[in-house]
């Protein structure tokens, strides 16, 4: 089956993954592909938003929808985009843009980590960001001993800027962080 954006709904297809915009279901199971202790080494949530260990198992054992309804966040400001692997149809990660900010992130499930798909979800929320939803310029920040993410950034195009020193995590853990950029001459939409 073909798809391609429209109503709200957003697909990119990249090597080893398909991004699309998440439904309502996939949410949880978004949230426990980087509930672990290694992801939430890099990514600090509040306790609170960390899916318990028994319940994650379950959740990544499911498949995201293929239904056309897209999730509609209450806000505007971030745009999230689930990742899933072209070999079994399961959740690989998220990674999101934040119009407000200019800001992209993401992680990768526990079992789609090590095997260089990072590049192509950074690569795709670049992508997104640039030719979906019209920005010239994406930036990301990581830790200085993030070293996978770094690669990944470097592999997906992004080079070096200077930025703040620090960031902020949401658990208030505050972090040393290299920035990188990405950028387009031309922006565009999709329908």
């Amino acid at each position: 089956m073909s798809a391609r954006c429209g109503h709200g709904r957003h697909v990119l297809q990249m090597p080893g993954l398909r991004l699309q915009t998440p439904t309502t279901w996939d949410l949880e199971m978004m949230m426990a592909a980087a509930s672990d202790p290694q992801a939430q080494r890099w990514l600090g949530w509040r306790h609170q938003d960390v899916v318990p260990e028994w319940r994650r198992k379950r959740l990544l054992a499911g498949k995201p929808q293929q239904v056309r309804v897209p999730w509609r966040p209450d806000s505007r400001c971030s745009r999230w985009l689930i990742a899933v692997g072209s070999e079994d149809g399961g959740l690989a990660g998220a990674a999101a843009y934040d119009q407000n900010t200019g800001e992209i992130g993401g992680w990768l499930a526990p079992r789609s980590r090590g095997r260089g798909l990072g590049a192509s979800l950074f690569a795709g929320v670049a992508e997104f960001a640039h030719h979906h939803l019209g920005a010239a310029s994406v930036t990301a920040a990581t830790e200085p001993g993030n070293v996978a993410c770094i690669a990944a950034l470097a592999s997906a195009g992004f080079i070096p800027v200077p930025g703040p020193a620090t960031y902020t995590l949401p658990s208030g853990r505050v972090i040393p962080v290299l920035w990188f950029r990405h950028e387009v001459a031309r922006p565009s939409r999709c329908r």
